[in-house]
């Protein structure tokens, strides 16, 4: 054959024996899973992945640890800020004099606090200097609701929606 362009091919070739298509052929051998291809590339992106994840969770926890410490700050300094009031309204009613140190010191603090309230209701006057102070009851009565509409939005900001708050 002066045109095989594949000199070393033998010419004359045997004919396969079997005959089936490679299909059939296929459908008879047993299947087994074989493993996902192995290369580094699909295996980065999962590291990527996990580390992106761990590292957003971090970063969720550090946020509801700061808001929860700032829940903690706003509850104590509301406490603070009503047992002041509370010691105020009771040294009025008590008639304390305000040239003793302490006494002039709390009012002049508290009275920063009570400035929005000053002048809301007339203090009852008792005898001898006593006052009855209304504002100072209104103003205890404002700050904590607005503390505690603060504290629970922030609770709710830091709770899943699943879990109760209270």
């Amino acid at each position: 054959m002066p045109n095989n362009p594949y000199p070393d091919e033998p010419t004359r070739a045997q004919p396969p024996t079997d005959v089936l298509p490679q299909r059939e052929r296929m459908a008879d051998l047993p299947t087994r899973s074989a493993p996902p291809p192995m290369s580094s590339a699909p295996q980065r992106e999962t590291d990527a992945e996990v580390e992106n994840a761990e590292t957003r969770q971090e970063e969720a926890r550090t946020v509801r640890y700061a808001i929860g410490k700032l829940n903690d700050f706003l509850q104590w300094f509301l406490v603070v800020l009503e047992v002041t009031l509370a010691i105020r309204f009771f040294l009025k009613l008590i008639g304390a004099l305000q040239a003793n140190l302490f006494v002039g010191f709390l009012y002049s603090l508290t009275d920063i606090v009570l400035f929005p309230f000053a002048n809301i209701v007339n203090s009852l006057k008792v005898q001898g200097g006593q006052e009855f102070e209304w504002s100072t009851l209104i103003a205890m009565l404002i700050y904590w609701l607005i503390f505690w509409a603060v504290r629970r939005f922030l609770s709710i900001l830091i709770s899943s929606p699943e879990d109760p708050t209270s």
